[in-house]
């Protein structure tokens, strides 16, 4: 399955739709990447991965606020959310997740020599992301930029700032930790926002809300044009380079930043997309939102 292929694969797919495809193609100050009439990325690359099952882990930390068996239990349902999905036309779409231990690596890296991991982690006592403090969450995808071929997602999510809840209860809701993290495994597996306001892939998120628990038509229809029913992709789910509990090695080449991250071994750039997020909703003050002292 490559990444090429694809982008021309979506078209007709996607003309009664809202969804977006990430791809290569990353903007800069003298150069805007070119988008078609619904918004969408129009040049590069189509992000995927090059297998039908991606394995995962939690920090083993969690959140403090949350009881850690408690919030897997949240995480396991916002990837299921996107498992085996029904397309429309028969089939189910060609992505799974397969859940690992918790494991001490609490970094969002990506290692181009050696092992790696892709993991859920909570940002407790500081969200670093200076420039997008109303972010909820933020995923980074380190990616092959000839190619689009997807090597690694991390997914943050800023309890530093946010009180983020696993309840049912509508009166209780605050952040919904299952609606949040739902979005972002879209991001994680190479969608982009939509211009749905229902859709989970829709760029925002309105306090005490818990939609965008549960996938819309345009969610489905992104995921089955990304990983298609009988796409006869195998399944692989170890990371690239081998698995690693542990983080503390440093990347070689690779990190979050958007500029050229070295060579892989196929000689192709590898290239991190950082700052996919949802963001809390424009019209909410962020006045109204509870701050976390740090500890």
């Amino acid at each position: 399955m490559g990444g090429l292929a694809l982008v021309a694969s979506i078209a007709s797919a996607r003309e009664a739709s809202a969804f977006c495809r990430s791809t290569s193609c990353r903007s800069t100050s003298s150069k805007e990447c070119e988008r078609d009439d619904n918004g969408c990325p129009a040049e590069g690359a189509t992000l995927y991965w090059p297998t039908s099952c991606i394995a995962y882990a939690t920090n083993e930390l969690g959140t403090i606020n949350l009881d850690p068996a408690d919030t897997r239990r949240i995480i396991r349902k916002t990837f299921q959310a996107w498992s085996d999905v029904d397309c429309k036309g028969g089939g189910t779409a060609s992505m799974t997740f397969q859940e690992m231990d918790p494991i001490p690596c609490k970094k969002s890296q990506f290692n181009k020599d050696g092992p790696n991991v892709n993991v859920v982690l909570f940002q407790d006592n500081d969200w670093k992301y200076r420039g997008i403090d109303g972010t909820l969450a933020k995923t980074s995808v380190t990616y092959n930029d000839e190619t689009g071929e997807i090597y690694d997602a991390d997914i943050e999510v800023n309890t530093a700032f946010n009180e983020v809840t696993i309840t049912n209860n509508p009166a209780e809701v605050e952040y919904d930790l299952q609606a949040i993290l739902t979005h972002e495994v879209g991001h994680f597996i190479g969608l982009a926002h939509s211009d749905q306001p229902t859709a989970v892939m829709y760029e925002s998120y309105t306090p005490g809300s818990t939609s965008q628990r549960t996938l819309t038509d345009d969610d489905v229809a992104a995921v089955c044009s990304a990983y298609p029913p009988n796409s006869r992709v195998a399944c692989n789910p170890e990371p690239r380079g081998g698995f690693s509990p542990t983080c503390d090695a440093p990347a070689s080449g690779g990190g979050c930043s958007t500029a050229s991250a070295g060579r892989s071994v196929d000689s192709a750039p590898i290239l991190t997309l950082s700052g996919l997020a949802i963001l809390v909703a424009a019209s909410v003050s962020r006045k109204a939102v509870r701050v976390r002292r740090a500890r």
